[in-house]
């Protein structure tokens, strides 16, 4: 176990100051981190995941260490963030809006030969789907046809044990119902 606690070693500290790759000029404080060891049966690997807090806005993001920057350490880390404020503006999202192009002036008549109507299915198609609806519905009577026996039976150990009427009757209405659904077959 000693060789993967040296395999993964923490290059950064709580609070120390961090730059990420994507996110400039933005800085972050590390809040955490976190260990995951991947094993397979012919390779093994731990990566370590950086748990971060915008310093300025308190936003959380996760980042591996390949994409982080020490700006600077913890104990340094207040004086840094004085002597350099938040930046105005640079963090905010790119506004992508204005980049949009109309493609049909390029392409012409091309984006207008879609079909609007929907395609009729083939007779493959047809013939697949009476098949899996036909399955269904025969799956669905047996189900059926099933529960009112399980149904009769209970019915008819009751009536054999306590000869009660009420038991007869309700097997006859099942055996009633049974014929219906065989012969509608």
């Amino acid at each position: 176990m000693s060789d993967e606690q040296n395999e993964n070693e923490i290059y950064f500290n709580f609070f120390d100051l961090v730059r990420v790759d994507g996110y400039w000029p933005r800085v972050f404080r590390v809040d955490g981190y976190h260990t995951d060891t991947w094993r397979y049966p012919n390779e093994t690997w731990t990566e370590t995941v950086y748990e971060l807090v915008d310093a300025h806005s308190g936003e959380f993001l996760e980042a591996d260490v390949e994409d982080l920057t020490l700006v600077e350490t913890a104990d340094k880390a207040d004086a840094w963030l004085a002597a350099n404020p938040a930046p105005t503006g640079a963090s905010k999202p790119l506004d992508t809006s204005e980049w949009a192009i109309d493609i049909s002036k390029y392409f012409g008549g091309v984006m207008n030969m879609a079909k609007k109507e929907p395609r009729k299915p083939t007779a493959r198609e047809l013939s697949a789907q009476l098949a899996k609806e036909a399955k269904a519905a025969r799956k669905k009577r047996g189900e059926q046809i099933d529960n009112l026996l399980d149904l009769r039976n209970w019915a008819a150990d009751m009536l054999a044990k306590t000869n009660d009427e009420a038991y007869g009757d309700r097997v006859m209405a099942i055996d009633a119902k049974l014929k219906e659904i065989v012969e509608t077959e």
